[in-house]
């Protein structure tokens, strides 16, 4: 009867070790398909925290190595290797794509103005 543990121990060690290589390959596999969805002009922010456009993407000995812009008023330009680009940064990207209108800021400017207004009517 002792035996049978030890078929039982060994079979989940089994399976467990299994499902760890499953899940690193996985993981592996997302994260090479997110580096190849990068491409020029894109807005990113890498696992430190560095907002930046890529300018360009090229390959070295060891793996792809993108060249950020950074900056709004100085353009500064660094080379990042592309395993520590966390992803897009998407707020800025919906930011630059749907820029407010002059004529929707005139109007809420104008709505607060008589908002403010009615208030000290009602004050005085």
């Amino acid at each position: 009867m002792a035996w049978y543990y030890w078929v039982i121990v060994l079979g989940v060690l089994a399976l467990m070790y299994v499902m760890l290589i499953v899940r690193q390959k996985r993981q592996e596999k997302q994260s090479k398909q997110i580096m190849e969805s990068f491409k020029v002009g894109d807005k990113v922010i890498t696992h430190i925290g560095i907002y930046g456009k890529i300018k360009r993407i090229y390959n070295t000995t060891y793996g792809k190595v993108c060249v950020l812009e950074i900056g709004t008023l100085d353009k500064i330009d660094i080379e990042v290797d592309m395993r520590y680009i966390a992803g897009i940064d998407e707020k800025t990207a919906v930011a630059d794509e749907e820029p407010t209108k002059p004529e929707e800021q005139k109007q809420e400017e104008q709505k607060t103005e008589e908002v403010q207004e009615k208030k000290s009517k009602k004050k005085n």
